[in-house]
């Protein structure tokens, strides 16, 4: 084993040798390429680090991380690219019905050492910090200084929308900024084949790839153009014909791509949704999004009301597209394909396409870069500096209140309408997520598993997961739902993330015995096929205080501290508030005879109902047991405790435990106490 780490060390050198000198032409390492590959695999390291965090405590989805880890792994399994995530939408199942990416297929050798979603986490970050390397480079040799391509490489790993896009699950558009920087670094070294190749690479990331890469070609062609008869009549090959040939490779691989895409039969109910035609319902785009530079010249009026729809957050998008490189980028003729590429955003409707947190910025970022070092060029080599050194300290400031790392970004989210397309995340291990994963892993791996979005990724590394639409009810949705429950082994449902679908789902699975409950936290069930026996793991605390300022949701009200009470800080809703004050906590519990006590007190006690307890699960449509509560029967300012006694014949979800009150005195709510009295 030592002797076969020697060789593969000494292997691994001398490729890595041969690439530095042969590849890139570096003959010596300077102080510069250290800083560069440090900050490289610094942002790496951190970025993996981060994005695991927010992998376990269940915040990566099915859209878009199992989607793809499904696919590599049953690539590796015999299926082609196979994911069971859109059977309803995609019956084929084969990811290229969607995108035609087969760049994925590049990374099976990779995915094939661990076949995991951390695995395409780990690489995401890599991949986009690889993309600082080839921007270097370029850099350093168009801008003949490796000090000005350092910096430029600095600005690209702190870039907000490169940490927004590395923040979300997994797209193949990570490779873009690599393979772009990466081809105009060869064009500028004239290698050709290699220029090509990764043109090649970065065509297979994706359908709309060609048109960001014709943009960007059309644009450095206006700078070749004079060239391009005189390399045609001499047989020689110039920027100008590489560009000119880029520019019809793209259009050939555009449409054959799109001949791919059109081969996979589509559902038809979800023909519109397939083809995105609701993220332009401002503009009113019918038919083809493809067809959106025809509508607008004839709907001018309907452009314009798109344009404006959200234009503050839009307008922030701008600032943080070229804030941070000082809009130098608008000094370039490649602008002209930066507007091109960011009219489609700014005419939409939907929050993703204009605003960090998802990985279409990457659509812009490579160009936006390139189009900044073409600017600087106009500089002499003192200001070129001086302008990076200033735009480090911006993007400083922008990364301090924007990078989903760091904890001033959460303050924008407040609101229906977020500022930044981050999830809200407490990166935390609760209790929740820790049974969660006690759950997760009494799954075998060779079992089918039925879950949901937000848990899938856990489980997508098996040809037969499924996951439970996330999206509104459609025709046949029971049947769909039905047929999934008959092809699974084990169904895990997390009842803090239920919705229509889901509920479908569990009274499928509990109104007979096909399913029986094989293990259960608080907040989450393990059904397993056929099984009657008693679950294996009930992991939560069968006898518990849920505390209202801590455990239950408060719609009105305020949490103060009180020194009298049992748990120290209570909520208080005050006179002339009706409504449901506090509810909560969304648990589960097996069948048996509870008792449900709430400790409360009120300020006064005038002769008429002041508030009702109720216990309820189903979202409140079903009632298990409720409770009047007269003035009369408290003494003011001292703590009572209301108790209920309810009955479950079985498992029952989403149990709440409500506080509704009059408004005619102010309320204090301690907690809840559950207390199993007896089996059912």
């Amino acid at each position: 084993m030592k002797n076969l780490a020697r060789v593969l060390e000494k292997c691994i050198s001398k490729l890595a040798l041969w690439i530095r000198i042969h590849l890139f032409k570096i003959s010596e390492i300077e102080v510069y390429d250290i800083v560069v590959l440090a900050a490289v695999l610094a942002y790496g390291t951190v970025f993996s680090y981060f994005t695991l965090l927010k992998h376990n405590v269940f915040q990566s989805y099915a859209w878009d991380l199992g989607i793809f880890d499904q696919a590599l792994y049953t690539s590796l399994h015999g299926r082609f690219l196979y994911h069971t995530t859109e059977l309803y939408m995609v019956p084929s199942g084969c990811y290229f019905a969607s995108h035609f990416s087969p760049i994925l297929l590049l990374l099976l050798p990779f995915y094939a050492m661990r076949p995991s979603s951390t695995t395409l986490l780990i690489l995401k970050s890599f991949v986009l910090a690889l993309g600082a390397l080839p921007l270097y480079f370029f850099a350093s040799k168009y801008l003949e200084s490796k000090k000005i391509g350092m910096l430029l490489a600095l600005l690209y790993l702190l870039y907000p929308p490169l940490q927004g896009a590395n923040w979300f699950d997994f797209q193949p558009l990570v490779f873009l900024p690599l393979f772009v920087f990466s081809s105009y670094y060869f064009m500028k070294m004239k290698r050709w084949k290699l220029y090509f190749l990764a043109i090649s690479l970065a065509l297979m990331i994706e359908e709309h790839v060609p048109l960001v890469l014709f943009a960007l070609s059309a644009c450095m062609l206006a700078n070749y153009w004079k060239t391009l008869l005189p390399a045609i009549r001499n047989r020689r090959v110039n920027e100008a014909l590489v560009l000119l040939s880029t520019m019809v490779f793209c259009v050939v691989w555009f449409i054959l791509a799109f001949h791919v895409k059109r081969s996979f039969v589509i559902n038809e109910q979800f023909v519109e949704r397939f083809k995105a035609v609701g993220t332009y319902d401002v503009l009113g785009v019918e038919g083809d999004p493809l067809l959106l530079p025809v509508f607008v010249l004839l709907n001018p009026g309907r452009a314009l009301e798109a344009v404006v729809y959200d234009y503050p957050i839009k307008f922030l998008y701008m600032i943080l597209l070229f804030g941070p490189l000082l809009f130098l980028s608008f000094r370039s003729k490649l602008s002209f394909g930066i507007l091109a590429l960011l009219a489609p955003c700014l005419l939409s409707n939907y929050w993703a396409y204009y605003t960090i947190g998802s990985h279409y910025p990457l659509y812009l970022l490579p160009i936006i870069f390139l189009a900044a070092v073409d600017a600087l060029r106009r500089f002499q080599a003192g200001p070129r500096i001086s302008i990076l050194k200033t735009g480090l300290m911006v993007t400083v400031l922008f990364i301090a209140s924007t990078s989903p790392l760091s904890p001033l970004s959460a303050s924008f989210g407040v609101g229906e309408k977020q500022l930044f397309w981050y999830p809200d995340i407490d990166l935390s291990t609760t209790e929740h997520t820790e049974s969660v994963h006690k759950l997760l892993q009494l799954i075998p791996p060779e079992a089918s598993v039925l879950t949901q979005n937000h848990l899938f990724p856990h489980v997508s590394a098996r040809i037969r997961a499924y996951v439970v639409p996330p999206i509104p009810r459609f025709e046949n949705d029971t049947d769909y739902l039905r047929d999934l429950i008959e092809r699974s082994d084990y169904i895990l449902l997390d009842t803090w993330a239920w919705d229509d679908h889901t509920a479908k789902v569990f009274n499928e699975t509990t109104k007979n015995d096909s399913y029986g409950v094989y293990a259960l936290s608080s907040k989450s069930v393990l059904l397993r096929a056929g099984y009657q026996d008693t679950p294996v793991l009930v992991n939560y605390v069968e006898n518990r205080f849920f505390q209202a300022s801590k455990d239950l949701r408060i719609s009105f009200g305020q949490i103060v501290s009180d020194n009298v009470s049992r748990s120290g800080t209570v909520v208080v809703i005050p006179m002339e508030f009706e409504g449901f004050g506090v509810w909560g906590p969304y648990a589960n519990r097996l069948p048996g005879t509870y008792n449900i006590t709430y400790t409360i007190k009120a300020q006064d006690n005038p002769n008429e109902q002041i508030a009702l307890f109720d216990v309820c699960h189903n979202y409140g449509h079903s009632i298990v047991a409720t409770r009047e509560l007269i003035g009369s029967e408290l003494t003011p300012n001292e703590w009572a405790n209301i108790t209920l006694t309810i009955t479950l014949a079985k498992i029952t979800p989403n149990i709440e435990f409500r506080v509704w009150t009059s408004g005619v005195t102010d309320l204090y709510v301690d907690g809840v106490f559950v207390t199993k009295i007896g089996d059912s």
